[in-house]
């Protein structure tokens, strides 16, 4: 079955709206000394030794010039109820630094509190499609505070996770 453009992206949207996403909030630090800072359900594991991660920005973000290799930035899993923050980074017209608490890292990168965990990380390298940057990164740290992360699914986020099956456990 062939579709057209645009049907091919309402299709591509539904199908991935049924793919759940952790939602995280990536910051740094930009050349001019700026606070930076962007909601993302992007975060993703690329290699456990050793450890790195991928992101993904998109071209019209504003924080998108600053992804470049050799920059740090933190990725903070945002707890459940953490939907303020979620929005705000993404859509707040107030400088969120300004309305939510952080503390900065030994290098001064903004750690969102509160947070579920968080990794600081180096970008080692960005490829860049379509209009997206693809943000590669190797981990330089980081700490996991509680449980219960903010997930986002069929554009709703969820705080609670119920277990399909308690037995069945992976490893990562």
């Amino acid at each position: 079955m062939t579709l057209d453009s645009a049907s091919l992206v309402e299709l591509s949207s539904e199908v991935m709206g049924r793919v759940s996403a952790g939602v995280a909030v990536v910051t740094l630090i930009d050349p001019e000394g700026v606070l930076r800072g962007m909601t993302i359900s992007s975060l993703t594991p690329v290699s456990s030794d050793p450890p790195s991660v991928l992101v993904c920005i998109g071209g019209k973000a504003s924080s998108r010039p600053f992804f470049v290799e050799e920059q740090t930035f933190c990725a903070s899993v945002l707890a459940a109820d953490q939907v303020p923050q979620s929005m705000g980074f993404a859509f707040g017209s107030e400088d969120p630094f300004e309305v939510f608490d952080w503390v900065p890292a030994a290098d001064g990168t903004p750690i969102l509190s509160g947070s579920t965990a968080y990794l600081l990380c180096e970008i080692e390298r960005v490829v860049e499609h379509h209009e997206t940057a693809v943000v590669l990164a190797k981990v330089l740290g980081g700490s996991v505070h509680k449980d219960e992360s903010l997930v986002y699914w069929r554009k709703q986020y969820f705080g609670g996770l119920i277990p399909a099956e308690p037995e069945a456990v992976g490893k990562w």
